[in-house]
Protein backbone atom coordinates (compact mmCIF):
# COMPACT_ATOMS: atom_id res chain seq x y z
CA UNK A 1 0.00 0.00 0.00
CA UNK A 2 2.96 2.34 1.15
CA UNK A 3 4.72 1.61 -2.00
CA UNK A 4 1.78 2.13 -4.05
CA UNK A 5 0.85 5.60 -2.83
CA UNK A 6 4.73 6.76 -2.96
CA UNK A 7 5.01 5.76 -6.57
CA UNK A 8 1.61 7.45 -7.22
CA UNK A 9 2.93 10.63 -5.01
CA UNK A 10 6.33 10.61 -7.36
CA UNK A 11 4.08 10.61 -10.44
CA UNK A 12 2.41 13.24 -9.12
CA UNK A 13 5.33 15.34 -8.02
CA UNK A 14 7.19 15.24 -11.67
CA UNK A 15 4.06 16.32 -13.08
CA UNK A 16 3.29 19.00 -10.76
CA UNK A 17 7.28 19.89 -9.99
CA UNK A 18 7.44 20.01 -13.68
CA UNK A 19 4.65 22.28 -14.74
CA UNK A 20 3.79 24.50 -11.76
CA UNK A 21 6.41 26.39 -11.97
CA UNK A 22 6.95 29.07 -14.56
CA UNK A 23 7.46 26.73 -17.82
CA UNK A 24 11.39 25.55 -18.70
CA UNK A 25 10.58 24.00 -21.56
CA UNK A 26 9.15 26.83 -23.87
CA UNK A 27 5.65 25.16 -23.10
CA UNK A 28 3.13 28.39 -21.69
CA UNK A 29 -0.38 28.10 -21.01
CA UNK A 30 -0.08 31.42 -23.41
CA UNK A 31 0.94 29.00 -26.01
CA UNK A 32 -1.59 26.20 -24.99
CA UNK A 33 -4.33 28.67 -25.70
CA UNK A 34 -3.69 29.06 -29.24
CA UNK A 35 -4.55 25.69 -29.68
CA UNK A 36 -8.06 24.56 -31.27
CA UNK A 37 -10.55 24.22 -28.61
CA UNK A 38 -11.13 20.42 -29.51
CA UNK A 39 -7.77 20.09 -28.50
CA UNK A 40 -7.98 22.41 -25.44
CA UNK A 41 -10.25 20.18 -23.84
CA UNK A 42 -8.43 16.66 -25.07
CA UNK A 43 -5.48 17.79 -23.10
CA UNK A 44 -7.18 19.07 -19.93
CA UNK A 45 -9.58 15.76 -19.79
CA UNK A 46 -6.70 13.49 -19.83
CA UNK A 47 -4.88 15.66 -17.18
CA UNK A 48 -7.81 15.42 -15.12
CA UNK A 49 -8.41 11.74 -15.49
CA UNK A 50 -4.99 11.11 -15.00
CA UNK A 51 -5.67 12.99 -11.87
CA UNK A 52 -8.53 11.33 -10.88
CA UNK A 53 -6.96 7.55 -11.28
CA UNK A 54 -4.00 9.10 -9.14
CA UNK A 55 -6.25 10.06 -6.57
CA UNK A 56 -8.83 6.82 -6.82
CA UNK A 57 -5.29 5.00 -5.35
CA UNK A 58 -5.02 7.44 -2.41
CA UNK A 59 -7.95 9.50 -1.47
CA UNK A 60 -11.05 8.34 -3.25
CA UNK A 61 -13.66 11.07 -2.10
CA UNK A 62 -10.98 13.46 -3.54
CA UNK A 63 -11.11 10.88 -6.77
CA UNK A 64 -15.22 11.23 -6.96
CA UNK A 65 -14.69 15.24 -6.60
CA UNK A 66 -12.38 15.15 -9.73
CA UNK A 67 -15.04 13.21 -11.89
CA UNK A 68 -17.89 15.19 -10.50
CA UNK A 69 -15.83 18.28 -11.49
CA UNK A 70 -14.83 16.61 -14.83
CA UNK A 71 -18.63 15.81 -15.65
CA UNK A 72 -19.72 19.73 -14.80
CA UNK A 73 -17.43 21.37 -16.96
CA UNK A 74 -16.76 18.92 -19.77
CA UNK A 75 -19.34 20.65 -21.61
CA UNK A 76 -17.78 24.10 -21.16
CA UNK A 77 -14.05 23.01 -22.55
CA UNK A 78 -13.37 23.32 -19.05
CA UNK A 79 -13.74 26.62 -18.57
CA UNK A 80 -12.59 27.12 -15.03
CA UNK A 81 -8.86 26.12 -16.47
CA UNK A 82 -9.18 28.12 -19.55
CA UNK A 83 -9.73 31.14 -17.30
CA UNK A 84 -6.86 30.14 -14.78
CA UNK A 85 -4.55 29.82 -18.11
CA UNK A 86 -5.92 33.27 -18.82
CA UNK A 87 -4.60 34.55 -15.76
CA UNK A 88 -1.66 32.90 -15.74
CA UNK A 89 -0.08 32.66 -19.00
CA UNK A 90 3.44 32.17 -18.02
CA UNK A 91 3.04 28.68 -16.06
CA UNK A 92 2.98 25.38 -17.83
CA UNK A 93 -0.77 24.23 -18.74
CA UNK A 94 -0.24 21.14 -16.47
CA UNK A 95 0.50 23.10 -12.99
CA UNK A 96 -2.65 24.96 -14.01
CA UNK A 97 -4.70 22.11 -14.58
CA UNK A 98 -3.40 20.62 -11.12
CA UNK A 99 -3.79 24.27 -9.06
CA UNK A 100 -7.33 24.46 -10.61
CA UNK A 101 -8.36 20.49 -9.20
CA UNK A 102 -6.61 21.19 -6.33
CA UNK A 103 -8.64 24.30 -5.33
CA UNK A 104 -11.58 22.34 -6.08
CA UNK A 105 -11.25 18.90 -4.62
CA UNK A 106 -8.34 19.31 -2.41
CA UNK A 107 -4.51 18.90 -2.14
CA UNK A 108 -2.98 15.82 -3.97
CA UNK A 109 0.17 15.84 -1.12
CA UNK A 110 -0.69 12.58 0.08
CA UNK A 111 2.29 12.47 2.65
CA UNK A 112 0.74 14.59 4.58
CA UNK A 113 -2.60 12.96 4.67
Amino acid sequence: MFRRKALALATLSTIVCGGAAVADDGFKSSKFLTYPAESQSSYIGTAVMMAGVIASKNVPEQARCIDKWAATHIASGYQPVIEAMQNFPEYHPTGVIIAVLQKSCGSFDYAKR
